[in-house]
């Protein structure tokens, strides 16, 4: 027993950590490389050409009833410092007042409200639809409840040019339930630093996502994914890696986003379902290999502690649970550190007892449940 728990912490330790800890340093590394110093920014002159122009950017945000939730977004473009070329919101046939909200709020704001015609509906063809409808070098993606901070449009004009950048998001915990929810994509996130740091990033949100026009439309294979409502930013992030495009992971604060938790259960659970749904679509090898791992390396710390608790060894399963919490409180402190996250990472000893529990409750879910998405079933197929 003590040979077996000995072999398991020691691969999970060396395996994690060179996986996690030193993918971040070297992710970190990575981004360093990323940014125009003040003087090259000014000339827009950097290593590899230009920096991103403010006045060639154009942000496009999907909206769907959002009249109780954007609050957040209009203040923040009200408050920001630098201001790109356009606006456009994008109203995804809405039975609120959302529109009459953005036109009432951004005065003196460059932007549009497009709406999609009937028989045309989620977010993917309402990012094509404005794109078709505007000019700009880059786009970039925002959903409707994020908010960010003044210097966010400043920060991006620092960036040097590139395909795509996957740029950073958090969530915004109010209670400690809300942490719990907050603390499963933390986790998630710090693997894709991890990962990318070594390799590439695997992961991608909408909710804060630049890309070139150009790389868009000559990568974009609409036709393969057209059948699930959401879930343009993983296709996106398939359709550019498969293309050969320059894909960049940032993970700086001075560049997120920022949104509500899931405000129920239920909420959470559809919204991991369609996470779930879209990942496993998108068929990504190195994405299935990791999930696999991490299934086996569940099952063997439950089986461990289970063989623990029916031999009433008690002292070994104590042992056993501090020393996995121990090594994933340490493997994911710099993250965590990183994106100012550090009152959810203790939630992590509180994480090790319900994973399981979550995780099973969500396998068993994806065999009866669809996933709703604004009101809609998330695959048409």
């Amino acid at each position: 027993m003590y040979l077996v728990c000995f072999i398991f912490f020691l691969f999970y330790a060396l395996l994690l950590g060179g996986l996690l800890l030193i993918g971040y340093f070297l992710q970190v590394k990575k981004e360093l490389n990323y940014w125009v110093n003040e003087s090259e920014s000014k000339s827009n002159i950097c290593a590899n050409g230009k920096s991103i122009r403010l006045d060639n950017l154009v942000v496009i945000v999907p909206f769907r009833n959002e009249e109780q939730r954007i609050h957040v977004l209009l203040s923040s473009i009200l408050n920001t410092t630098k201001l790109p070329k356009e606006f456009i919101f994008v109203d995804d046939h809405s039975s609120d007042k959302t529109a009459d909200l953005i036109a009432d709020k951004l005065i003196n704001i460059p932007f549009r409200i497009l709406k999609l015609p009937d028989g045309v509906e989620g977010k993917k063809r309402a990012i094509r639809m404005a794109m078709e409808q505007s000019e700009s070098e880059f786009i970039l993606s925002l959903d409707a409840d994020v908010e960010f901070q003044e210097n966010y449009f400043l920060n991006l004009a620092q960036l040097s040019l590139c395909d795509m950048y996957i740029l950073p998001v958090v969530f915004n915990a109010k209670n400690w339930l809300e942490s719990l929810f907050e603390l499963d994509p933390l986790l998630v996130n710090a693997a894709n630093c991890g990962i990318s740091g070594w390799k590439r990033p695997i992961l991608a949100s909408g909710a804060n996502l630049m890309f070139s026009r150009t790389a868009f439309q000559e990568l974009d294979n609409f036709t393969r994914h057209k059948h699930i409502a959401s879930g343009d930013d993983m296709y996106a992030l398939r359709d550019f890696r498969e293309g050969g495009a320059e894909i960049r992971l940032i993970t700086d604060s001075a560049l997120a986003v920022s949104t509500e938790t899931p405000q129920s259960v239920k909420e959470f659970f559809h919204q991991r379902l369609r996470w779930i749904a879209k990942t496993g679509d998108v068929k990504d090898t190195l994405s299935t290999v990791l999930a696999i791992f991490q299934v086996l390396v569940t099952c063997a710390f439950l089986g461990l502690l289970l063989f623990s608790a029916f031999q009433l060894e008690w002292n070994s399963f104590w042992t056993i649970f501090t020393l996995k919490t121990s090594i994933d409180l340490v493997q994911f402190f710099p993250y965590f550190f990183r994106v100012k996250r550090l009152r959810t990472w203790l939630f992590i000893p509180f994480y090790e007892v319900l994973f399981p529990i979550y995780s099973l409750s969500v396998l068993i879910a994806i065999l009866f449940v669809k996933p709703i998405w604004k009101g809609r079933i998330l695959m048409n197929r």
